[in-house]
């Protein structure tokens, strides 16, 4: 496959072919069917470092423009080509490559849902750096906000991270905490333990 997609920041084994870069887009949207805009899945590929920036977005657009991939309401659909391209030339892209490139977008993705549903403002104040963090509830008004007072820039931002990756755990503890609950405290602390622990091979 003849090389001509830049590679600037593509780890070894990533894509240095655009009509590759092309499959793996479909593959991707055919594999996830997650509701997927355009600028997830360009971020998602030089996350994982597979593409490089300005070729998985030159890629997306020459497959939106040629009739493979048509985007409404901001999410991708693959036409009847674009279903060829990735079920018929899926099998030329290595499997670690197909892999990876599905579990960042979906991670992705999901962080990206995360951070619509719950917001973290950081402002500086005298004493440091204030932290709201909040669990959105819609029209019902928000379900969780709190206040946190911090000493500086990268315990607020560590703060940001982890609130971001387990909003739901960390308002069902506090519930719990609140209401007196020991036992729901205990459940939800044993689920995080779990969380930390390493996946059994």
């Amino acid at each position: 496959m003849q090389n001509d997609a830049l590679d600037a920041g593509v780890r070894p084994g990533g894509l240095r072919s655009k009509q590759d870069i092309k499959i793996l887009i479909c593959y991707i949207i055919s594999k996830t069917r997650a509701g997927l805009s355009p600028d997830t899945i360009e971020k998602a590929l030089v996350r994982a470092e597979l593409v490089n920036y300005f070729e998985s977005s030159d890629c997306m657009s020459d497959l939106i423009k040629n009739g493979n991939i048509n985007v409404i309401d901001g999410v991708c659909e693959l036409t009847q080509s674009g279903m060829e391209v990735a079920s018929l030339l899926e099998m030329s892209l290595p499997p670690s490559v197909r892999d990876r490139a599905v579990q960042v977008t979906l991670e992705l993705f999901e962080q990206e849902r995360r951070e619509r549903e719950n917001t973290v403002n950081i402002t500086r104040c005298d004493n440091g750096y204030n932290v709201e963090c909040k669990v959105l509830g819609g029209a019902a008004g928000d379900l969780l906000s709190l206040s946190i007072n911090v000493a500086d820039s990268r315990q607020a931002s560590l703060i940001k991270e982890n609130f971001l990756k387990n909003p739901e755990i960390i308002y069902k503890s506090n519930i719990a905490l609140l209401t007196g609950n020991w036992d729901f405290a205990k459940d939800t602390l044993e689920s995080m333990e779990k969380e930390k622990r390493p996946t059994e091979p």
